[in-house]
């Protein structure tokens, strides 16, 4: 898995991060074992990624 980038919504205290990884499985296995689960992981379609990441994580 790689972030790609993250930042913190301070109205929401939410944080978001993009990541690129072989599956939604792993990108979420990855944040589960350092201790920082996603609440929600939205998967984007490769065609609309290029060279942007595969997951957008809350």
């Amino acid at each position: 898995m790689h972030l790609e980038r993250g930042w913190l919504d301070p109205a929401s205290g939410l944080v978001f991060r993009l990541a690129r990884g072989p599956s939604r499985e792993a990108v979420l296995r990855v944040h589960e074992r350092a201790g920082h689960p996603a609440t929600e992981v939205y998967e984007l379609p490769i065609d609309l990624l290029q060279d942007a990441p595969a997951a957008i994580m809350a």
